[in-house]
C-alpha cells in the first residue's frame, strides 16, 4: 500500500538561470514549456531569463514554467505518486491549480503574468518603501509584543506569515523591519533569514480588488480533480472558483501554514513532494514527514 502524500508548490522564491541551465538543457519538457509560453506571450521568456533579465515578468513567469517542468518531468518518472491531496502556498496555488485541471496553462501563465505586472505597479506606488521580513527561532509571543510596541508609537506592522511556530513573517516598511532587525540583533535570540516584497497583509485589500478586476475576473476555473488545501484557513478546496477566490485573498490575508502542517499530522500523511528550488518547507517539514524536493540542481535526468 502507497503511503499517503502530498504535493506543496511553494510560494515565489528567488532563483537563477544557473540554478536551472543543465535541467533546462537536458529536460525536453521545459524546452517545449518554455516554447509555448513564448508563443501565448509573444515574449522572448527563455532568452530573457537565460540572460540574467530581473524584470518581473520574466522572474514570475520564468519561475511558473520551471515549476511545471520540474513536476511533468517528475510524474514522467515516478507515474506511481499519486498524492491526496495538493498544497499551494501563495504564488504556488497558480501550479497547484494547472496541476489539478483547474486551469490552463496558456490561461494560467497570462494570469502570472499580469497579477506581477498589477502588483508591481500597485507597490511602486505606495506611500513608502514596504516588505515582508522573515524571523526564525524569536518566539511568537514576543514578536506579538514587539509588533504591539511599534503600534503604539503610530507605526504600521502586521504579522502575515505564520510558516511554523519558529519562522514568522512581518509585513511593515522597510524602515520599520530595520529597526526590528537591530531590536532582535541586540537580543541575540533570533535570526533574520530573508527579505521579500509585501504581501499577505490587510493594507493590500485595495491591490486585492484591482487583481479581482482587472486579471482574475476574465478567467473561469473548473472544479479540481483532488482537494486542494488552503494555507489561510485550513479547509478543503475544490470548487474551481473557490480556487479562484484563495488566490485572491492570499493577497491580503495572513498565510497560516501552521494550519496545513497540523492537518496533514491529523490526516496521517506521510510524504511531502515539495516542487521547486529547496526552501525552508522541506527543513521544516522534515521533523514530521518524509519530504523530497524535487529540485533542479538534484533532479536527474
Amino acid at each position: 500500500m502507497m503511503s499517503k502524500s502530498v504535493f506543496l508548490f511553494p510560494g515565489m522564491a528567488k532563483s537563477e538561470y544557473r540554478d536551472f541551465k543543465t535541467f533546462i538543457e537536458k529536460s525536453s519538457i521545459a524546452q517545449s514549456l518554455y516554447k509555448e509560453a513564448e508563443r501565448c506571450m509573444d515574449y522572448p521568456l527563455l532568452e530573457k531569463f537565460s540572460s540574467g533579465d530581473t524584470s518581473i515578468v520574466t522572474e514570475r513567469c520564468s519561475y511558473f514554467v520551471n515549476t511545471l517542468a520540474l513536476l511533468y518531468e517528475f510524474q514522467e518518472r515516478h507515474p506511481e505518486v499519486d498524492p491526496d491531496y495538493i498544497i499551494g502556498s501563495s504564488f504556488g496555488i497558480t501550479p497547484a491549480g494547472i496541476f489539478l485541471g483547474s486551469i490552463d496553462f496558456s490561461d494560467a501563465l497570462k494570469m502570472v503574468r499580469d497579477t506581477a505586472l498589477v502588483e508591481d505597479s500597485y507597490l511602486s506606488n505606495l506611500d513608502a518603501e514596504y516588505c515582508t521580513h522573515f524571523i526564525y527561532k524569536y518566539s511568537l509571543d514576543d514578536l506579538e509584543d514587539i509588533v504591539e510596541s511599534f503600534r503604539s508609537q503610530g507605526k504600521w506592522i502586521e504579522i502575515s506569515v505564520f510558516i511554523s511556530d519558529d519562522l514568522i513573517g512581518i509585513g511593515s516598511t522597510v524602515e520599520t523591519v530595520n529597526e526590528l532587525k537591530q531590536m532582535i540583533k541586540v537580543q541575540g535570540k533570533s535570526t533574520s533569514i530573508h527579505t521579500a516584497e509585501l504581501s499577505h497583509t490587510s493594507n493590500l485589500k485595495e491591490l486585492r480588488d484591482r487583481l479581482d478586476r482587472e486579471v482574475y475576473s476574465h478567467y473561469h476555473f473548473s472544479e479540481c480533480s483532488k482537494p486542494f488545501v488552503s494555507d489561510l484557513d485550513g479547509r478543503y478546496i475544490v470548487a474551481g472558483e473557490d480556487l479562484k477566490e484563495e488566490m485572491l485573498k492570499s493577497v491580503d490575508h495572513p498565510v497560516k501554514f501552521t494550519l496545513v502542517h497540523k492537518k496533514m499530522l491529523e490526516d496521517e500523511i506521510e510524504q511531502v513532494y515539495v516542487i521547486g528550488p529547496s526552501n525552508f518547507f522541506g527543513a521544516i517539514l522534515k521533523r514530521d514527514f518524509t519530504v523530497t524536493n524535487i529540485d533542479p540542481l538534484k533532479f536527474k535526468l
